[in-house]
């Protein structure tokens, strides 16, 4: 009887540490949204790299957490595509006040040498 107890509990313990599974896609868009980030650029801007950084983090641990058994690990993935789609924006509207600048620039040229 004892001996059937402390396998009834082995076994417990065991089932209590199985792995999450992510999700295939989940995971995909997750590491997309990364490559997006950091094909636009996102690197370059101070405030777009702190977020690609902490999406590229949190994905890692995510996937830690999913093989631990914890179950916030898909709470943790959507955190990390929250975070590159911040990194991606962030990106993407820096390199369109960059181009603004540069058409601002043009325009002040142009204007400069007068009118034929």
């Amino acid at each position: 009887m004892m001996k059937e107890l402390m396998m009834s509990v082995a076994m417990v313990g065991l089932l209590g540490c199985t792995a999450v599974q992510i999700p295939a896609e989940r995971l995909e868009r997750s590491e997309a949204s990364i490559r997006g980030a950091e094909e636009v650029g996102a690197s370059g801007v101070p405030a777009a790299r702190l977020h690609l950084q902490l999406a590229k983090d949190q994905t890692v641990t995510a996937k830690q957490m999913a093989a631990n058994g914890e179950k916030r690990a898909l709470l943790v993935l959507a955190r990390a595509e929250s975070d590159a789609e911040l990194a991606l924006g962030l990106a993407r509207e820096a390199s369109v006040h960059d181009d603004a600048l540069r058409a601002a620039q043009d325009l002040k040229a142009v204007r400069d040498r007068g009118t034929p």
